[in-house]
């Protein structure tokens, strides 16, 4: 993990790629649009396809559109395909996709020189570029002078070995398999108070000249870090919930769902009676334990993101892919059963059904597959991607915001 508020992955372990090399024609097909916002204020619609032009074959990436505007009524641009991500926090979009037309006023470190992100993701990539002030307009709600991060900006295109730190640059969109990131997490900011005091927080730097040869770590006050968009809503700014249709073993090209703003503030937003409410802890973690695998782990870094295409855990039981050590393979679908535990010690059983990836290697039909999931490197993380949201209605709660449900952080299904 890379900070209590970058929880989770952009695009676990970047299936996007394995599979542009092993199916090859995948991005052949013209990729379904993303759906229009609903009818209610409160509702954008979602959906999971092949992605946008030019990003290959995914599998399991949860896409949606956003209006990005100048500040005070200037011009705006439509951008769809932007990866919803619970597991992060703030609008990121592809300096590429975003264009020209649309200038967005950077915003100035404490030296008035460009403020720049850097966003690490545990799939070993990282997003790096400028800070800017947006309006944003989602579905039927505006959030209003927004700091999101423009990636891959050719103005700042060398990112300090703190941020590299190894990985790679997430550059355009077929690194990225879509146009942008829209980080709807637990947390308001993606930093939080300790960036405005320590210089070397590892999330925000600044130019050390002009001409930004080089850069150095930089403060960054709440207001000027990449923050979450629906805390900055007039209403329905206390959480999210995602509603997902059911998806059958074998898989679907694509299919739409709903993604709703705020949390029992409207009445398409409630949660069903008997719905289990997990509080996280301090950096928005619960606890899985896991059965059927002969191994008593407890991942005590457990978390759900719809930016990970698959249920990512280690098990030295489960057989890997041939064509992928990233993913597993086992010789016929292993049902799973899980209990998830919150900080309010609430509990919850999940069954869990792990499927052969191989097929998605020879075909690039199916968008969707619900079975996908594959080791992560670290034995106490399980990583609950999209695939868990498939067929449940799931609210994400915003830390410090209340709700009928309680007060963030908490997720509750």
């Amino acid at each position: 993990m890379f900070g209590p508020n970058v929880m989770g992955r952009v695009v676990a372990l970047l299936l996007a790629l394995v599979l542009l090399t092993a199916c090859g024609g995948g991005s052949g097909s013209q990729p379904a649009s993303t759906p229009s916002p609903a009818a209610a204020g409160n509702v954008l619609g979602v959906i999971v396809d092949a992605g946008p032009s030019g990003a290959g074959y995914n599998v399991n990436r949860l896409y949606t559109t956003v209006k990005v505007c100048q500040p005070d009524g200037g011009l705006c641009k439509v951008i769809d395909h932007v990866l919803v991500d619970t597991g992060s926090t703030g609008l990121r979009l592809l300096s590429s996709a975003l264009g020209s037309s649309v200038g967005l006023p950077r915003i100035l470190g404490k030296a008035g020189l460009p403020l720049l992100n850097c966003a690490q993701f545990v799939d070993a990539t990282y997003a790096w570029g400028p800070v800017v002030t947006s309006d944003l307009i989602l579905g039927g709600q505006a959030a209003l002078l927004v700091p999101i991060q423009i990636i891959a900006d050719r103005e700042f295109d060398t990112a300090p070995g703190s941020c590299a730190a190894g990985g790679t640059a997430i550059t355009d969109v077929k690194s990225l398999g879509a146009n942008g990131i829209l980080g709807l997490g637990l947390f308001k900011e993606d930093c939080g108070s300790g960036c405005g005091s320590n210089v070397h927080n590892g999330f925000y730097y600044t130019c050390t000249d002009p001409s930004c040869a080089a850069t150095t770590g930089a403060i960054a006050a709440l207001s000027q870090q990449v923050r979450n968009p629906v805390s900055s809503f007039a209403s329905d700014n206390n959480g999210v919930v995602i509603e997902l249709p059911p998806v059958g073993a074998a898989g679907l090209s694509n299919l739409t769902g709903s993604l709703i703003f705020g949390v029992g503030t409207q009445s398409n937003n409630q949660m069903a009676p008997g719905s289990v409410v997990l509080f996280g802890d301090a950096w928005g973690y619960v606890s899985t334990l896991l059965g059927g695998t002969n191994q008593p782990n407890n991942f005590a870094r457990s978390f759900f993101d719809t930016g990970s295409n698959g249920l990512f855990f280690d098990s030295a039981t489960i057989q890997l892919c041939a064509q992928s050590q990233d993913f597993y393979c086992p010789a016929s679908t292993l049902a799973l059963s899980a209990t998830l535990v919150g900080a309010n010690a609430a509990k919850a059983s999940v069954g869990l059904a792990i499927s052969d990836a191989t097929p998605l290697f020879t075909d690039g039909s199916k968008s969707a597959f619900p079975g996908l999931a594959g080791p992560i490197g670290e034995s106490s993380i399980f990583d609950f991607g999209l695939p868990f949201f498939y067929g449940r209605r799931v609210a994400i709660g915003l830390a410090g915001r209340s709700s009928s449900l309680g007060t963030g952080p908490y997720y509750a299904f």
